[in-house]
């Protein structure tokens, strides 16, 4: 989730929030989140120990069967307190529920309530998420200095100008996609280009992989980062422009209720979304 989604085993296991599309990811997201559970279980007994503070730190994990339709796994914490990732690696916690992520280009975030934090296995050099907690798997995802991804994901397509309009126009051309008209908006005062989509009945099957685990059709690269794309009941909104020190960043919605109309729950989470400038 989105695709989220899905970074490599290598990367290792990262403390993310979820202390929500994303949706965490798969097998990663789940051994992510049991990981989460006992840190934040050691974090409540100290908790508890010192200042005699009841709070729990539960996590709940949502999803469905094993087929090309399954749900990324999501976690969800039983309470929104998310200071505790301010030692986190690439989070700088800025007070007033604003945090920054050290992307190659610092992104500045303020969750909205009901919204997680540095979500999945945490933020990298090129991208962050922030899965939603409650309701449907969905969630936001930030990409810097993408590509629009050769089919099976391992470079960039060709033919495909490094440009956020260019970008945005060949999602909406793909032919296994159903997408909305491609619109001029704006994030953060800057120009950008949107298109909803979700997959086209009939599509034929996929051949990239998407979160290490699920069949799915590339849509996104980046140097040196796992290939995010969309498979099964995703909704996904692109929303592509030029952030300089960043190139073509994209801001991707997605939920997996197969409904474009429902991407506009994740709005409020989108313009959360700043950078400074330098």
């Amino acid at each position: 989730m989105i695709d989220q989604l899905a970074r490599s085993s290598a990367e290792g296991l990262r403390t993310s929030t979820s202390s929500d599309v994303g949706a965490g990811l798969a097998d990663l997201h789940e051994r992510q989140a049991q990981h989460r559970h006992h840190v934040g279980l050691a974090a409540a007994t100290a908790l508890l120990l010192a200042l005699g503070i009841g709070w729990s730190a539960g996590w709940l994990s949502a999803h469905d069967g094993g087929d090309a339709n399954q749900h990324p796994t999501r976690p969800v914490p039983s309470h929104r307190a998310v200071d505790h990732l301010c030692g986190a690696e690439r989070v700088t916690c800025l007070g007033e529920g604003r945090y920054r992520f050290a992307l190659d280009r610092p992104v500045t975030y303020a969750p909205p309530p009901g919204f997680g934090l540095d979500s999945g296995g945490g933020a990298t050099a090129v991208m962050v998420e922030s899965y939603r907690q409650v309701g449907d798997t969905a969630g936001i995802t930030v990409l810097e200095r993408v590509r629009a991804a050769s089919p099976g994901g391992s470079g960039p397509a060709h033919g495909v100008a490094d440009d956020p309009q260019a970008f945005v126009s060949w999602v909406a051309s793909r032919p296994y996609l159903d997408a909305s008209k491609v619109t001029q908006t704006t994030i953060d005062g800057r120009r950008a280009w949107r298109v909803r989509v979700v997959l086209s009945p009939g599509a034929d099957a996929p051949n990239a992989t998407c979160s290490l685990r699920f069949q799915c059709y590339a849509l996104t690269y980046q140097r040196g980062a796992e290939p995010t794309g969309i498979w099964g009941k995703m909704a996904a909104e692109y929303t592509a422009f030029h952030l300089p020190g960043a190139g073509t960043t994209v801001v991707w919605s997605w939920i997996f209720t197969g409904n474009v109309d429902h991407l506009g729950g994740l709005d409020e989470a989108v313009h959360s979304l700043t950078w400074p400038a330098r």
